[in-house]
């Protein structure tokens, strides 16, 4: 019998991680392609740093024929709830998240993680990146990241070296 309090801090082996090179500016269109991709595989989650950026990407993504979800701590919690089970239950399969969604977040088939912007925690990474590859199935983690984003990249390159 094994009985751990908290989590470890590294990231499942079973998620495949990428680091994507990329100014703010270009992730809107890379996102688009990696829905083109990926919408009809599961679900996915796209985490940002912000609630405004939460919702303006919310409603960018809504503009151009993607039906999704979004989830941040400005929601009261009937909505959060409401949101999450939405979720988990196929009502939409893309979900645009704070780092509220990073912890105690369990939903089946969820694909594809997203990091539209850079967590910059080391921690925060490896919640994030571990909404997939849960209850043995594969997973895959993208992240973005630019010039300006430096300072967090040595916290994904201990996440990308585990």
């Amino acid at each position: 019998v094994e009985i751990q309090v908290g989590g470890r801090s590294v990231v499942n082996k079973d998620i495949a991680q990428l680091v994507e090179v990329r100014p703010e500016n270009e992730r809107f269109l890379r996102l688009l392609e990696l829905l083109g991709e990926w919408y009809e595989k599961g679900k996915i989650l796209v985490f940002v740093h912000s609630q405004d950026k939460c919702d303006a990407l919310f409603k960018d993504l809504m503009k151009h024929g993607y039906p999704c979800l979004s989830l941040h701590g400005a929601k009261d919690q009937t909505d959060r709830e409401s949101t999450i089970s939405d979720f988990k239950s196929n009502v939409c399969n893309l979900l645009v998240a704070t780092s509220i969604a990073a912890r105690g977040l369990d939903v089946k088939e969820l694909e594809l993680v997203i990091n539209f912007n850079v967590p910059n925690h080391y921690e925060d990474y490896v919640h994030r990146v571990g909404r997939t590859g849960r209850a043995g199935r594969k997973g895959c983690a993208i992240t973005f990241i630019s010039e300006d984003d430096a300072r967090y990249a040595p916290d994904l390159v201990k996440a990308l070296e585990l």
